[in-house]
């Protein structure tokens, strides 16, 4: 059975991102300036987990709003999940799938799931930037945040 972290190593080095193999389960991937990527592999629970540090990190005066911002997110999007992590008031997208040895997973699946990740990041980075800025914005211009404009002219 082929380790699953080797075939998302082989899958970064093909899309050139930086990256570094912490151990046999485990990869550190740098996306962008913003983004950073952990690649996770807990063969005991047979889970393989993602999580992409969107470098936003959240105030305590602002937790409140953040969460609530967080859960409207959620709500639009249709794989994984934004959260705050308590301990250093992080945001993270993150996105699992258990049983992860009975899913086919290649190199093509893999550029699918990081499309996605960057996509679902890149799709609510500035929404959370605007709301960790301490800028009132009125509930009719959430809506208009996470609009799909796709064609639309």
């Amino acid at each position: 059975m082929n380790n699953i972290i080797d075939i998302a190593e082989q899958t970064l080095e093909k899309l050139d991102y930086k990256y570094s193999r912490v151990d046999e389960n485990e990869l550190a991937v740098s996306l962008s300036s913003e983004y950073s990527l952990s690649v996770f592999l807990k063969p005991e629970y047979d889970i393989l987990h993602f999580s992409n540090d969107l470098d936003l990190i959240c105030p305590d005066d602002r937790i409140a709003v953040i969460e609530d911002s967080i859960v409207k997110a959620n709500e639009r999007i249709w794989l994984g999940h934004f959260d705050l992590i308590s301990i250093d008031n992080r945001i993270v997208f993150s996105l699992s799938f258990p049983f992860a040895h009975s899913f086919l997973f290649d190199e093509d699946s893999f550029e699918s799931l990081i499309d996605l990740i960057l996509e679902e990041s890149d799709r609510f980075y500035h929404y959370f930037k605007m709301v960790l800025s301490d800028k009132q914005i009125p509930n009719f211009s959430i809506g208009t945040l996470f609009q799909e404009a796709v064609g639309e002219a």
